[in-house]
Formats: structure tokens, sequence, C-alpha cells
């Protein structure tokens, strides 16, 4: 995959009067953080940051070229955080967190269930319970997502957190072991169906 690189300036006026002048200069306000590093207020390229967002997942990890007095620092930061105006597609703000490629860090990874379960032929249902999940790992280690087979999965069968960790090892999963990811459910019989029906109608 292409490395994903962005420019980034240092500010030093903040406030919400600075952050407008910033927008309208086609820049995005925006921070920078993390363990044993300096907080400092940057603004980075809208025209950019549209071009790189449009490959951007949770778990990119980005090259940020900083501007810093006066020579271009090369370092490795993570987006933690994205402010966008209420009802449109518009960046206020943006937090990066700077990471270190030998320290082990957290990061939210998206679950993708794949196959067939077998219950399905028995009209159950894959109900999935967690669409997220946060490991422990080092950068270099962290997954697009995590695969979860429910092929062998029947009526009442359920895959939990704890059975993630055999098929990734180098992760450590921070939910309770037992926390169930999916599990097929049987179908709802007549009698439930009417019910639920008769309580969606109450509601309304």
């Amino acid at each position: 995959m292409e490395e994903m690189v962005i420019t980034a300036e240092i500010r030093k006026e903040k406030g919400k009067s600075t952050a407008r002048k910033i927008r309208k200069q086609g820049y995005i306000p925006a921070i920078l953080y993390g363990r044993n590093t300096q907080t400092n207020m940057l603004m980075v390229s809208e025209r950019e940051w549209k071009r790189l967002s449009k490959n951007l997942k949770k778990t990119s990890i980005l090259k940020m070229q900083l501007k810093k007095n006066g020579q271009m620092e090369d370092l490795s930061v993570m987006v933690k955080a994205i402010q966008k105006e209420a009802y449109k597609d518009n960046i206020l703000h943006i937090d990066f967190l700077h990471i270190s490629m030998e320290r082990k860090i957290e990061v939210e990874v998206p679950i993708h269930l794949k196959g067939k379960a077998k219950g399905i032929v028995n009209n159950g249902v894959v109900e999935q319970h967690l669409r997220t999940i946060m490991v422990e790992c080092l950068p270099t280690r962290i997954p697009e997502k995590i695969d979860v087979d429910v092929t062998e999965l029947d009526i009442g069968d359920s895959i939990h957190v704890g059975d993630l960790s055999k098929a990734y090892p180098e992760l450590k999963f921070l939910e309770h072991p037992e926390v169930a990811v999916v599990t097929v459910i049987p179908p709802e019989t007549g009698e439930e169906a009417k019910v639920e029906e008769e309580t969606e109608k109450e509601e309304a």
C-alpha cells in the first residue's frame, strides 16, 4: 500500500476566530499529542486532507511531515478524532496521535463476519453483537479488520472474544474473553412475532 503522507504546520494562535480565519485560508485546525510528546496546535491543508481521507481507515498510520522551527520533522501518527460541522461534511478540527512504531498502542478494529453459518439452513439468524473491538499491539501489527468465520455455527452457537485470540495471537483483545461476538439465534415463532408486532403498535 502507498505510504500516506500529510504535511502540517505549527500554529501559535488559538480560539474560534483564529480557527475561522484558518479555514477561510483553506486549512483545517488540528492538534498533535501523544505519550512523551509536546502538544502542538497545527493546521493542515484542506485539499490535501480531502485527497488523503478517501483511503483513510480507523487503523491507518500516516507519515506526518511537520514544519517546525524552519525544519521538517517526520512523525508517525494516527487520526484519533474528527470534528465535523453539524449536518454537513465540512471538517472543523482533527486530533492526531503521535505514536512510536516500537511501542504498543490501543486501537479500535472493525469485525468482519465471513462464511455462511450452518444454522441458517434451519432458519437461524446470525446476530452480530460486536461491530468493532479494541486491541493492543504494535503499530506494525494492526490489522485492517478482524475476520470471524461463522461457517460452523449452528443454532445456539456463539463465538466469543476469547476465541479470537487463537486466530490473532499477536493481538491483545481488551474486551472480556466471555463476551459474545456473534451468535446464531433460533427463528422467531409465530407467537414471538405476534408479541413483537403488538409491542411496536403500542409504542407507536
